[in-house]
């Protein structure tokens, strides 16, 4: 049955993996030839694989017996799933279908990364607490922090399209595309709306780690090196999220390229860097 199970959920998931490689292979054709009457392809290849990737996801969780977040395997598929259903977000309540032209591949690298590795890497257990408590505090760290994360797609996303269309501006050249490009008042307001949920989540993760740490054999310097990526990509976020709040000096470009900055540190350590 287990065997079984195992058998049906890899099958789910790599198909999930395939719609999302035909949306971006759709998104690479009509950004090359310009069929803006192709564009719907993009969307519909995108939620095929999303239902698919939620079926699977189940199936795992069946297989073992919980919520599959024991391995940094399973961390991996929630958080790819979690961040298509931030694309799909924007796509339909906010019209920003160019969006998935950036988060498309990030999350079809991450599938194929989470489809690479060994079944158990990652894996970790608190000694002193029981089974149920254990799942009951990792669930608590974990899920924050694939909610904070996919929330930073969307950040990474719309801070890069800022950039290019500042680009273009300046050139005095007007970014002719075959999507409507956000405008840069739109992106910094998406922008900064995405990082400031992303950045309250991991803080919260910050926090819970900080006291899961505790119960791990008093081994907190451990963790503070072992999570140094996470700590990094908290510090960036923080220094955009005060000055925006505070100061404003660093908005637009500079906000930008800090919130690419720091999503890029975060992917590092959510891969296993």
């Amino acid at each position: 049955m287990s065997a079984s199970m195992s058998h049906w959920s890899g099958l789910l998931l790599g198909a999930a993996l395939a719609f999302y490689l035909m949306g971006v292979v759709a998104s690479v054709s009509v950004l090359l030839t310009r069929r803006t009457d192709r564009v719907f392809l993009i969307p519909a290849f995108t939620l095929g694989g999303f239902l698919v990737h939620c079926v699977g996801l189940i199936a795992r969780g069946v297989e073992g017996g919980g919520v599959p977040v024991d391995n940094l395997r399973g961390v991996l598929f929630l958080l790819a799933w979690a961040a298509i259903s931030i694309y799909l977000l924007a796509h339909f309540r906010f019209r920003m279908e160019v969006i998935g032209i950036v988060i498309l591949p990030l999350v079809s690298g991450l599938m194929l990364i989470s489809m690479l590795l060994p079944a158990r890497v990652g894996q970790s257990s608190l000694p002193e607490l029981s089974a149920g408590l254990e799942m009951a505090v990792r669930i608590l760290h974990i899920v924050p922090a694939i909610l904070g994360v996919s929330m930073l797609f969307l950040t990474f996303a719309v801070s890069l399209l800022y950039l290019v269309q500042e680009r273009a501006l300046k050139a005095h050249r007007p970014l002719r595309f075959f999507l409507k490009v956000p405008s840069l008042e739109r992106c910094e307001k998406l922008g900064h709306q995405s990082l400031t949920w992303g950045f309250a989540m991991l803080t919260f993760v910050v926090v819970t780690g900080v006291v899961t740490a505790t119960y791990g054999a008093h081994e907190d310097w451990q963790w503070v090196l072992r999570e140094k990526w996470s700590l990094l990509a908290w510090l960036i976020f923080a220094v955009v999220v005060y000055d925006r709040i505070f100061t404003g000096g660093w908005r637009g470009r500079k906000a930008a390229y800090l919130s690419i900055l720091g999503f890029c540190v975060m992917i590092l350590r959510m891969i296993g860097v």
